[in-house]
């Protein structure tokens, strides 16, 4: 709202002014635009009292723009009273801040810190504005001043005004004078023969030849500086008319110059939106997508449908088959030459004569009769027949010749690729093991190499220790640790306990109880609280009065192992024993030459199920036997 007045009050606000005469309440009328305050009888008589920033009052009382450096200026003369930023206040004039010529505009100079233009016929200068150092178009130096020059149509005379170094555009220097471009519309011209270099603007160079542009010849047109243009804008200047393919007129961006399509474009709209694209490509809403098939040429909007083949290929039913000759070699493994390379089909590998008549087959399947017969499930490889099974798939084991799924399983070799003594594969990667087979513990990496509790490593196998022993390191009889209900003994056997519970000074002997002491004790006597005593001590039964076998008494304990024992899982036993398996020498050896299978087999690619079931059988066969 510009707000009421009178001739007695003025709520005008902004740039608004009150009409002369206003004898009653009256409408507050605008300033002009370029007026900041204004006074009037009507809106279209108002005259300018003051101007906004930038603009000064001339002597018609009308607002006028100050020179294009003066942030303000003085009224009377134009003179600038104050600068833009970057420029600095001279004699009423703004001046650019410099500190070298490199800070000044190439027709300016430095001097006293501020940049001062040369002459206009300039090009540029040193030192003072008229000490020019080159000249503009159509000007010649002479002695540090610019002068026209004599000779005609020419652009640079320097040194001798009628002698002409570099033509205007359209002509060409003979000797030292400019001529006709011979060629009609050439804008440059070769200076020692009449070739034309470049046309003018919506023209196009073809041979000698400046033809004019047009759209539908799709050749580039000479328009300026633009680039990638077939035609110029109405002007003739340096905008385009119409663009090459690939590109589009970008006047979106605020100019007429031609941007490049997105990429495997034709022709678009906009830097979005194609409408054509190249070949292999077909449209896919605004975008250009490949052919789902390499060896097309065109495809459906779909890409899934070949419409036109690459040479060498031939377009059947939407594909594109490869042309081929007998025995020319061209065709896949997988393929057959019928005139086209044909795939085959039935789960063969390979094929022979037609499609459907198998030479060899896919993993998982067996050749009969010329036909790929599905093994059996979880059978990789049943070569030579449906009910004989070599190797089986990841997750299952073999037994009695059959696959099994390895679900539940705990005893058997499961197949998981390379991996060896597993029961189950990794869910989320069958090559390595979910779960280890009995006798065998995850180690790092997830690999099954390293014996369980209750289980010792004989050669490269996991055997089980002696009957109830919980660990054993040195032998298979000698029991680092018992399971529970059974006592170490001097021998690392591991004896039961006897049913009854001990009292001070008892032992348990051939799960009977009976006094410390004696000739056939051989685990430790019960002394209170007290550890590996032989006898109790009689006056505090508490202590001991000696210790087992491999212990030293220290203050009527036996907590330290004496000379020539070491001390395992807190037990003393004799120093240097040597791992001693004691089987028998055909367990010895199956077990070794069964591992020796597995792992062959594993270090080809391949492993046999029914191969890991005879170590566990070996195994399981050793321990019988110890027991």
């Amino acid at each position: 709202m510009l707000g009421t007045c009178s001739s007695t009050t003025n709520n005008c606000t902004g740039k608004s002014f009150c009409p002369d005469q206003a004898g009653k309440l009256t409408q507050c009328l605008p300033c002009k635009d370029e007026c900041l305050t204004c006074s009037g009888t009507t809106a279209g008589n108002a005259i300018c009292e003051t101007c906004r920033p930038g603009m000064f009052l001339t002597d018609r009382d009308t607002c006028a723009d100050c020179d294009t450096k003066c942030l303000t200026c003085a009224s009377y003369n134009n003179a600038c009273t104050s600068c833009r930023v970057g420029e600095k206040l001279s004699s009423d004039e703004c001046f650019t801040a410099c500190t070298s010529n490199s800070d000044c505009a190439s027709n300016q100079f430095c001097e006293n810190k501020l940049c001062y233009t040369c002459l206009s016929n300039c090009a540029t200068c040193a030192d003072t504005t008229f000490h020019c150092t080159s000249c503009s178009n159509g000007s010649g130096l002479v002695r540090g001043s610019c002068r026209k020059c004599t000779a005609s149509n020419c652009d640079n005379c320097d040194g001798q005004l009628n002698t002409c170094k570099k033509c205007s555009p359209g002509f060409r220097l003979q000797g030292t004078s400019c001529q006709p471009c011979s060629v009609t519309n050439c804008a440059n011209c070769a200076a020692k023969k009449d070739t034309c270099e470049l046309c003018k603007n919506n023209y196009r160079l073809s041979g000698n030849t400046c033809t004019a542009c047009a759209e539908n010849l799709n050749q580039k047109c000479q328009c300026g500086m633009a680039e990638n243009c077939t035609t110029c804008g109405a002007s003739n200047s340096g905008i385009c008319g119409s663009c090459l393919p690939g590109f589009f007129k970008g006047t979106d961006t605020g100019s007429d110059t031609c941007i490049a399509c997105p990429v495997n474009c034709t022709t678009c709209t906009s830097s979005s939106v194609c409408t054509a694209c190249e070949d292999r490509f077909s449209i896919d809403g605004n975008n250009c997508v490949a052919c789902a098939d390499a060896n097309c040429n065109t495809c459906s909007t779909n890409k899934n449908t070949c419409t036109a083949c690459k040479d060498g290929f031939v377009q059947q039913s939407g594909k594109c088959e490869k042309l081929c000759k007998p025995d020319d070699g061209i065709c896949a493994m997988d393929q057959i030459c019928d005139s086209v390379c044909k795939t085959c089909t039935g789960n063969c590998a390979t094929c022979k004569d037609s499609v459907d008549k198998c030479v060899t087959c896919k993993s998982g399947f067996t050749l009969e009769d010329d036909k790929c017969e599905a093994c059996p499930d979880g059978c990789a490889n049943c070569d030579g027949g449906q009910n004989s099974c070599k190797i089986c798939k990841d997750g299952c084991y073999m037994q009695d010749g059959d696959c099994n799924s390895c679900e539940g399983n705990m005893t058997k070799q499961c197949k998981c690729d390379e991996a060896v003594n597993c029961a189950t594969c990794d869910t989320s990667n069958k090559g390595k093991c979910g779960t280890c087979i009995t006798g065998y513990k995850k180690a790092t990496g997830d690999t099954c190499s390293t014996c369980s509790d209750g289980y010792l490593m004989v050669g490269i196998a996991c055997a089980k220790c002696n009957n109830n022993c919980a660990t054993c390191s040195k032998s298979l009889e000698k029991c680092d640790t018992c399971v529970s209900s059974y006592n170490i003994s001097i021998n690392q056997t591991c004896e039961k306990d006897c049913t009854e519970a001990l009292t001070d000074d008892k032992v348990c002997v051939a799960e009977k109880i009976v006094d410390c002491g004696g000739t056939d004790q051989i685990t430790a006597c019960k002394c209170g609280t007290t550890v590996n005593c032989f006898k109790c001590d009689s006056s505090d039964k508490e202590k001991c009065e000696s210790c087992m076998t491999g212990y030293k008494l220290e203050n009527q304990k036996c907590d330290s192992c004496a000379d020539g024992y070491t001390d395992l899982a807190t037990f003393c036993f004799i120093q240097g024993e040597t791992t001693d398996v004691n089987l028998s020498s055909g367990a010895v050896t199956g077990i070794i030459i069964a591992v020796l299978l597995v792992v062959g087999g594993v270090a080809g690619g391949v492993f046999w199920c029914m191969k890991k079931s005879k170590v566990n059988s070996e195994i399981e066969t050793s321990n019988s036997n110890i027991k």
